[in-house]
């Protein structure tokens, strides 16, 4: 799925000297999803809103389950997609905090992705 993203990144931007996206502050993930997805077809708003609800709550495995799938939706715009990619990161991120913290479902999740590269 990493793999997805980084083609994700590179699609995303036609300028070659454009940097690859950072990611979004952990804070700022739930109203950055909803602002970019608040026109979007109903199940990738829905799953936008799904992703943004996880963060607030800090379930930050379900987070990234549902990003993935968010991501890897068609028909995204450039802002969805930039959005979505940067939203991938920075759950990553938050994930890779909670395992350092002693989270197990942390862990597992991570673990899984490693698997599945």
């Amino acid at each position: 799925m990493l793999s997805l993203l980084l083609v994700l990144l590179a699609c995303s931007s036609c300028d070659r000297a454009s940097k690859a996206p950072a990611p979004l502050p952990l804070d700022q993930l739930p109203a950055a999803l909803e602002k970019a997805f608040s026109k979007a077809e109903p199940g990738t708003k829905e799953l936008a809103g799904a992703v943004a609800a996880s963060v607030r709550s800090q379930d930050y495995p379900k987070a990234f389950l549902d990003v993935q799938n968010l991501v890897a939706k068609p028909k995204l715009s450039r802002e969805q997609a930039d959005v979505a990619a940067r939203s991938m990161l920075t759950v990553h991120e938050a994930l890779q905090a909670a395992q350092e913290k002693g989270d197990t479902t942390a862990a597992q999740t991570l673990e899984i992705q490693r698997k599945n590269k």
